[in-house]
């Protein structure tokens, strides 16, 4: 649905109220409201902005740039440090004083924003379903979308943030400068009481013009992450990991994919991320992206992670990303030199045959979402799509449930990570794979996919790789040394101060 949503979401966009810098920014006009939601077409409208603004944030800047910059980035993957003062400074190098950074408070603003238009969207069609909507299949299915969406926002927070304000309903401004952070027990409640109600009402796919709607099983591969990090090891912190042993309630929703037989593990490692659409049997829960159409609806995440002179290499125009964010080296020793997927998502080399940047370059660069045959007019037009959730993620989480008793066998452990293995040019040769190896294997599979922080935090350990990996790569000693509290980010600034009192901070910020 790359289009069908998007362009008709920045329909509406322009008559939501300016984003301000704190949660309790004053709604639409009640009249404004009242005068919109009149026909199902308005209705329409109002959907598509909530999956704009969840997906593709209020900005170019959207939930793929969130994770390249605060999950990627963050972790172990890349020695991000800057030599320049960027936007991502502080992100990787874990300093205590970002809760100003612009990073960390687009992450918070942008998901109110949208929990605000999915929470403002389920009481119209509550209110006017029955009049507006002819067929009350259209109804159901509407208000399934919204619950997602509300339930995508709140996890998102809830990984980055730990307890945050739950608001369940529009408000006005001095109703919401009155909530304080709500344990994050409470705000899974909904979460799973709004991911339950979806996956009993959305439908298991959509045609191609509907192309990136959430089906139920996109809906049930959040559902299973949801269970495994609330399964996850506590460290001591009011986070979104509660110690709970919920594996087998993960492995279920997960393993409904894999029985719906509507997935497909492909043989071949490039066309996963060169196949757009319903073609694209990986794509489970998918934010399309389109170039080159008349309203602005291409993505920019791949620039977050690339380097001006690759892109110059590629003959295209200037992108923004004048300093580098360089790959690990602990990370680029895991790959074997055939290795298809680090031949294929890892520059190594690569030569600007003229101006500015010209030369040749040795510096390794993330290249796995950078297709040249997708750029549009500019460095904000790419018409990628970015894979929230693919098959090869859903089999490989099923995998670690497996490990923890959650269901299904070592036999089939093994047996995922042999095709991922064979897929990658690799011998087959697992066997008996453990946790922390399987957790090796999810760190070469998924990449510059903004996996790799979460992954890091299930597996009870990272604080321990973290400060590991600082001392094998902090050669100058730019990285604070890694505490428990260092694994989730500060409530921003600006939430701060909008009510003093309201908010404790996390701890371990200034």
């Amino acid at each position: 649905m790359k289009k069908y949503i998007i362009i008709v979401a920045g329909v509406l966009l322009f008559a939501q109220s300016s984003c301000t810098d704190e949660l309790t920014q004053l709604p639409l006009s009640q009249g404004t409201i009242e005068n919109f939601y009149k026909t199902p077409g308005d209705f329409v409208q109002a959907r598509n902005a909530t999956y704009s603004i969840a997906f593709h944030g209020t900005t170019v800047y959207g939930y793929a740039n969130r994770l390249m910059n605060l999950s990627e980035t963050r972790s172990d993957n890349l020695m991000a440090t800057t030599q320049a003062s960027r936007d991502w400074e502080g992100i990787n190098s874990f300093y205590t004083s970002i809760s100003s950074n612009t990073y960390v408070k687009e992450a918070y603003l942008t998901n109110y924003n949208a929990i605000y238009k999915a929470n403002q969207l389920l009481e119209k069609i509550a209110e006017k379903g029955d009049v507006i909507f002819t067929n009350p299949a259209d109804k159901t299915s509407m208000a399934a979308e919204a619950h997602f969406l509300r339930a995508f926002c709140y996890f998102d927070l809830v990984r980055w943030f730990g307890r945050v304000p739950l608001i369940e309903k529009t408000l006005t401004a001095q109703e919401a400068a009155k909530i304080p952070r709500t344990a994050v027990v409470d705000v899974y409640k909904l979460i799973i009481s709004d991911l339950e109600l979806a996956i009993a009402d959305l439908p298991p796919s959509y045609d191609t013009a509907n192309f990136g709607r959430v089906t139920k099983y996109g809906a049930k591969a959040l559902l299973g992450l949801v269970y495994m990090t609330r399964s996850s090891p506590t460290y001591g912190i009011d986070g979104a990991t509660l110690g709970l042993n919920e594996w087998d309630k993960a492995y279920k929703e997960l393993n409904d994919i894999k029985l719906s037989g509507l997935y497909a593990f492909g043989t071949d490692y490039d066309p996963i991320f060169k196949t757009e659409g319903n073609a694209n049997k990986e794509n489970v829960l998918v934010i399309p992206y389109t170039q080159n159409i008349s309203t602005p609806v291409g993505g920019n995440f791949m620039v977050e992670l690339g380097y001006e002179p690759y892109f110059a290499s590629l003959n295209l125009s200037a992108q923004g990303a004048l300093e580098s964010r360089p790959i690990s080296n602990g990370f680029m020793s895991l790959f074997a030199a055939t290795d298809k997927r680090k031949i294929f998502g890892i520059a190594t080399s690569y030569t600007v045959a003229s101006g500015t940047y010209k030369g040749s370059y040795t510096l390794p660069v993330f290249k796995k979402y950078i297709d040249a045959t997708r750029y549009g007019n500019g460095r904000e037009d790419w018409g990628v799509d970015f894979m929230i959730t693919r098959y090869t993620d859903v089999l490989m989480l099923m995998a670690e449930c497996t490990l923890h008793g959650g269901g299904g066998s070592q036999t089939e452990v093994d047996d995922i990570v042999n095709k991922v293995r064979t897929r990658a040019g690799l011998a087959a040769n697992a066997s008996n794979i453990t946790l922390d190896e399987l957790f090796v294997e999810r760190r070469k599979e998924f990449f510059a996919e903004g996996t790799r922080w979460f992954d890091l935090i299930r597996s009870g350990k990272a604080v321990t790789i973290m400060n590991a990996w600082k001392a094998a790569e902090d050669t100058e000693n730019k990285i604070r040394t890694i505490d428990n509290n260092s694994l989730l980010y500060p409530i921003p600034l600006s939430e701060m101060l909008a009510v003093p009192g309201l908010y404790d901070q996390n701890l371990g910020y200034d």
